[in-house]
């Protein structure tokens, strides 16, 4: 079995890896949230993520539904999918609250950081993906340089180009990273940085912080990359960049 993802269903690399799946013999399941898209016709299933069009070119909204939907196909292959329905509606509900607790914070924030020519995102485990997704999210509409990288990474490198003021988002929940990246944390801010920390617990070393709710550590991910969403949208918009439209991208790539 093969399972295909694509918000658009017309991704050109996507869909010559299924004509190649589905010539050696797979099944495929897609991923998708655009009916009748091609990726769907060349599916023996195909799974909808049903979050209405997704206008701008920089995915948002589709990928917290992608990562639902994994999220519900994992806990059914072991029989649990009532448990992971019931989680997911929770965590949704912390999830509003976190949106307006942080709303006006981060538009304060972003007015700080409008002119930062460079973004660095850390996170360890689970939540590095987080950590990509942000960065490039930032970079996408805002034009800011931005990095994600595993936190335990930043001697190799990054922490050189650490001075004084320059931002370092780190996904640091309270979970099984959480001692392990404040560490890291600590060494960026001796460096200068300036700590944006994203957690359910506060701490000293962070010199802003983005509260998320406590969740179990299956579910941080969603949770703290909607406020990092939202936070890229407002340095777009304090920059007078359209964050809908970002220059030299398109919605889906159907070329190779």
């Amino acid at each position: 079995m093969v399972i295909a993802v694509s918000q658009s269903g017309e991704t050109a690399d996507v869909t010559e890896g299924v004509k190649r799946a589905r010539a050696n013999g797979a099944q495929v399941i897609s991923i998708v949230n655009r009916f009748n898209s091609l990726l769907s016709r060349m599916s023996n299933a195909t799974i909808y993520l049903n979050c209405g069009p997704e206008i701008a070119v920089a995915a948002t909204k589709s990928l917290l539904s992608q990562l639902a939907i994994f999220y519900l196909l994992s806990f059914t292959m072991v029989n649990q999918f009532d448990k992971a329905v019931s989680n997911l509606k929770n965590v949704s509900e912390e999830l509003a609250k976190t949106l307006r607790l942080n709303g006006t914070k981060l538009e304060e924030l972003a007015e700080r950081f409008k002119d930062a020519k460079d973004f660095y995102y850390i996170a360890r485990g689970i939540n590095f993906p987080i950590a990509s997704e942000a960065a490039l999210k930032l970079k996408e509409i805002s034009y800011i340089h931005a990095e994600g990288l595993p936190a335990g990474e930043l001697k190799h490198g990054t922490l050189a180009l650490i001075e004084e003021g320059t931002p370092v988002v780190a996904i640091c929940p309270n979970d099984y990273t959480f001692h392990e990246t404040l560490s890291n944390v600590m060494e960026a801010k001796a460096r200068g940085a300036f700590i944006i920390g994203v957690s359910d617990k506060e701490d000293e070393v962070y010199d802003f912080w983005i509260k998320i709710p406590p969740v179990n550590d299956l579910f941080y991910p969603l949770v703290s990359i909607a406020p990092l969403h939202l936070l890229a949208y407002h340095l777009a918009v304090k920059r007078g960049k359209d964050p809908d439209k970002p220059r030299n991208l398109a919605k889906s790539v159907t070329v190779k």
